[in-house]
């Protein structure tokens, strides 16, 4: 067996342990028992930490929590992976793709539901971009609207009215004033910091209308669950903040690749292999939270 022979195995091994990684966390996600999807997690990072690294022939220190500051510029492969290091490839993402400005919640709504119709969306478009600040008398998440849901007549409907008949159509800073409402922004702020990277954006390994809408679902579904307040809902936004992990990995793993392509062409293979594992993710993500949370009862991280 020749050197190149060995090179290939040890590439084609590596690969199948960033797909074994990669589902270990997805498993960690769906997992109903807190204990144990912390040991699917801990495994996920053991596997990444130690025996991939030494695969890539880096040196396994007794501190993989230390980190190397990742450079969204193309530059050469600095020895050590950023996901590898870390543990926390979400947190990577959004240092990479959300400058500081982006990560306050200066928008109000924060958000809209992305299944509205153009209509109804359009009349909470025009309050937000209008005078003023109407968004400020809006009615919280929980208060009783009994005008919600009567249509909107333009020139004839009041700007406060329209934010009652449009009530639960939107979510504003002041539903997000709570504990709750912080996991709600993490779980934002790492879908747009996903959707941004380099390898999705200017990649095409995937397809990102589909990823776009799966991203913007989950995003929604996290707001609701904190301006919601329920009594599962730290519970729920863990539980999504576990998956959106878990796709984190995958994608910081394309995403590095993909940046440093230029440097080093011997990277088509991890590049391939990064991209084959973040397909096979996508098709089953992310798992149903409330089939989860149904089955489990409640759990905590």
């Amino acid at each position: 067996m020749t050197e190149q022979d060995v090179d290939a195995l040890v590439e084609e091994l590596a690969r199948g342990l960033r797909r074994m990684a990669a589902g270990l966390l997805e498993a960690a996600a769906e997992h109903p028992d807190a204990v144990r999807a912390r040991e699917l997690t801990a495994a996920a990072r053991m596997l990444t930490n130690d025996v991939l690294a030494r695969l890539d022939g880096e040196a396994v220190t007794d501190s993989p929590a230390r980190r190397i500051e990742p450079d969204v510029q193309d530059a050469p492969p600095s020895g050590r992976s950023t996901v590898a290091v870390s543990g926390r490839a979400l947190e990577e993402l959004v240092e990479l793709y959300l400058p500081d400005y982006e990560r306050r919640l200066d928008d109000d709504p924060v958000m809209t539901d992305p299944g509205l119709p153009y209509e109804r969306w359009n009349h909470l478009h025009r309050l937000e971009y209008g005078r003023g600040e109407p968004f400020e008398d809006a009615p919280l998440w929980n208060d009783t609207v009994p005008s919600r849901g009567k249509a909107v007549v333009r020139g004839m409907t009041s700007k406060q009215e329209v934010l009652r008949r449009l009530h639960h159509s939107y979510v504003t800073r002041r539903h997000l004033d709570s504990p709750e409402g912080e996991l709600a922004v993490r779980v934002r702020q790492g879908c747009t910091a996903i959707r941004r990277s380099r390898a999705i954006d200017d990649g095409d390994f995937i397809d990102t209308s589909d990823l776009k809408v799966k991203l913007e679902d989950l995003q929604w579904r996290a707001l609701v669950v904190a301006a919601e307040r329920g009594h599962h809902a730290r519970t729920q936004l863990l539980t999504q903040l576990r998956q959106l992990e878990a796709l984190a990995v995958v994608v910081l793993e394309l995403d590095m690749a993909f940046r440093q392509r230029n440097n080093d062409p011997s990277l088509g293979a991890r590049i391939a292999g990064a991209a084959q594992a973040a397909k096979a993710m996508l098709r089953h993500w992310p798992p149903n939270v409330e089939e989860a949370m149904t089955e489990s009862g409640h759990t905590a991280l």
